[in-house]
């Protein structure tokens, strides 16, 4: 970014050297800024790659069962991140269509990822209490390793669909399209609410939050009716402060 206020004799008219705007402003260099947040990208994606490869190759170090506990962790999280889209997309459909407005569609774009993550929540502490019923016939291990491998799948699962993302998202950023040229423009326009980093550190919240709740269904199945609207609660909490913040990038 550049101060575009520099010094002009009296009675001549002020030209941007970047734009060749007549008024004074601050000017935004654009490539920069992009530049900027494609760097951004790849280093998250190679930081959750390396999270993904250091918690595989500890559950490596085990046994092949709890290998095969961090596929069904995977499993899980792909069923649930699923239903939840599938809730959402319903719930879509038999919304009365109000128009295209920008501030419609924002609304609806919001409502969307709130239902999904609320019906996430809600299925998260039954997917671990699915994982802990399961774990005994697969592995026989200690509790925190069995949670370790499960947790490690969940996250090997969201990382990785986050981490297509981000680099899908950096090639855009360079392309030479309609579609690029809106995903720039929101670059430039979001460059001080970029969440990347905030995503990774949720996203190793989220699997060790899968792991604890392993953990108390493998002390006492019964608690999964106490997770269900615990999980939920802290989930809408989380949703309702971001939905303060801008919208992600496309």
């Amino acid at each position: 970014m550049t101060d575009s206020d520099s010094a002009t004799a009296p009675g001549e008219t002020y030209v941007c050297p970047h734009c060749e705007a007549t008024h004074e402003h601050e000017h935004v260099d654009e490539r920069a800024v992009v530049d900027g947040y494609r760097r951004t990208l790849a280093r998250v994606s190679a930081a959750r790659t390396a999270v993904i490869l250091v918690t595989l190759a500890a559950v490596l170090l085990g046994s092949l069962g709890l290998l095969g506990l961090a596929g069904l962790g995977l499993l899980s999280w792909a069923v649930v991140t699923g239903a939840g889209w599938g809730a959402a997309v319903l719930d879509l459909a038999r919304r009365p269509h109000s128009g295209t407005r920008m501030g419609t569609a924002q609304r609806d774009e919001r409502r969307f990822v709130l239902v999904s993550v609320l019906t996430g929540a809600a299925l998260t502490p039954l997917a671990a209490l699915g994982l802990a019923l399961t774990a005994g016939a697969i592995v026989d291990a200690h509790p925190l390793a069995v949670a370790g491998a499960a947790a490690a799948g969940w996250f090997a699962g969201s990382a990785t669909a986050e981490t297509i993302s981000n680099l899908r998202l950096r090639a855009l950023l360079v392309a030479d399209t309609r579609a690029a040229e809106v995903a720039r423009e929101a670059a430039v326009r979001l460059r001080e609410h970029t969440h990347e980093w905030r995503g990774l550190g949720t996203a190793v919240a989220t699997a060790i939050v899968v792991g604890i709740e392993l953990l108390v269904c493998l002390w006492l199945p019964i608690l999964v009716i106490v997770l269900i609207p615990l999980h939920v609660a802290v989930a809408a909490l989380v949703g309702r402060a971001q939905q303060r913040r801008p919208l992600p990038l496309p």
